[in-house]
């Protein structure tokens, strides 16, 4: 007679068998539900700390572009302290971070470009961030052909570890995020429109990229040998406002040409710019009393505060109805596209003329809480109806002028080391995530 229970017994220890592992295959189901949804979830965390810590270390690359005095620490281990500090506050480890040029490319520590043969980045001999920066070998980059230029950003490897929740079951304890992230400095290549927020609003008014003064007629000339304005935050400029002519401060129309003092005061008071590529041409603004208390008023609403400013480094005589080609306007070659052929750079006559824009300025208005400018004498950032002679005649016969600092202030936008921001320090500088 068959033994029934020992029957009953291997059947039972068959199904128990298949029930651990029905539940183990459902655990495993699960983990992959629950923690692979949770390590989907913080990928996005993790790559957001991972720009967030190659953002702050190119910020610092921003601040030595811009000329401010080297950290106690040197800039080496500043990029790093940023970049370990942001990395720590996003819940995150830098395995390791490099420095690059502004295409994104890492560099070797003798400045020349980290790649494989096939082109791929070679990190065993880039050069890591926190054991010193890269020589200078090439200051004009071109990045489609790879060719790199200074250290300019870091490159920024990260992992972020997860405990799991029940794929443990399966011997998964831990989930690891990595990524990678690239951000670089150089001068700001174009503005958002004004409609976008108010770091895209620009003051409409250009003022030279190099210092300006007036003849003892009054009429604007350039400074011999040419100097760019010192962006340090404490020197005090009078810029001052010279005869209507080439190469004067000149007061900027949107939408050309017809406008006058009205609309130069409303596009102060409540900025109206489009979004501004550099360079590229802008039209002088239409005939008016540009120098009447109400152009004055609006200007002093900004005292105290940070502008961001056109600089041109060429004017254009045609109206209108005969625009410089923009298409044109990086080829010196060809006039930069100004279409009445002139020997000089500064061409056209009184409201007459379009100026070429190849970069934007910070530059803070004065107030008389200011120390600086109290001790230079001024309380206004603009003084621009009546004479003014007291105040901005600096042995140049200026009746009117503008005044204050120029500043480094570091902002976030689209940016390139060639055409469009220049190589002087006043440019407005910005720091981009390139991937």
């Amino acid at each position: 007679m068959p033994n029934s229970r020992a029957g009953r017994t291997e059947s039972s220890g068959q199904a128990l068998v298949i029930m651990v592992a029905a539940i183990v295959a459902m655990l495993a189901v699960a983990g992959l539900v629950v923690d692979g949804g949770n390590a989907w979830a913080n990928q996005r965390i993790a790559q957001n700390g991972s720009d967030a810590a190659a953002e702050a270390g190119a910020v610092v690359l921003a601040q030595r572009l811009a000329g401010a005095t080297a950290p106690v620490a040197g800039w080496d281990a500043t990029v790093n302290g940023a970049i370990t500090s942001s990395a720590a506050g996003n819940g995150i480890t830098v395995g390791a971070a490099y420095y690059t040029d502004i295409c994104g490319i890492p560099l070797k520590s003798d400045g020349s470009a980290a790649l494989t043969a096939s082109g791929a980045y070679d990190f065993a001999s880039a050069q890591r961030v926190g054991s010193g920066l890269p020589t200078v070998v090439s200051s004009t980059p071109d990045c489609p052909n790879r060719t790199v230029g200074p250290v300019a950003g870091v490159i920024v490897l990260a992992q972020k570890v997860l405990q799991t929740y029940l794929a443990g079951v399966v011997g998964f304890n831990s989930i690891s995020i990595n990524t990678q992230s690239t951000a670089a400095t150089g001068y700001l290549q174009e503005s958002c429109a004004a409609t976008q927020g108010e770091a895209c609003a620009l003051l409409p008014v250009a003022i030279p990229v190099d210092i300006l003064s007036c003849d003892g007629s009054g009429n604007p000339v350039l400074a011999q040998p040419l100097t760019a304005w010192n962006a340090d935050g404490k020197t005090v400029y009078k810029v001052p406002l010279c005869k209507n002519g080439p190469g004067n401060v000149g007061w900027l129309d949107w939408t050309p040409p017809a406008g006058g003092t009205s609309e130069l005061i409303q596009s102060i008071l409540t900025p109206d710019n489009p979004a501004i590529a550099l360079p590229s041409w802008q039209y002088v603004t239409a005939t008016g009393n540009v120098n009447s208390l109400g152009v004055e008023t609006a200007l002093r609403t900004y005292d105290g505060m940070d502008v961001m400013i056109p600089q041109f480094d060429w004017t254009c005589g045609p109206g209108p109805n005969g625009s410089p080609s923009n298409a044109l306007v990086k080829s010196p070659t060809d006039n930069y596209g100004c279409l009445s052929a002139t020997t000089n750079d500064l061409g056209g006559n009184g409201s007459n003329q379009w100026y070429r824009i190849p970069s934007f300025a910070h530059f803070r208005m004065c107030i008389i809480t200011d120390a600086d400018c109290a001790a230079a004498g001024v309380a206004y950032g603009a003084y621009v109806n009546g004479n003014n002679s007291t105040v901005c005649d600096t042995g140049n016969g200026a009746t009117a002028c503008l005044v204050g600092k120029f500043e480094s202030i570091v902002g976030e936008g689209t940016i390139a080391a060639g055409f469009g921001g220049g190589s002087g320090n006043s440019k407005a500088i910005g720091v981009q995530l390139l991937k």
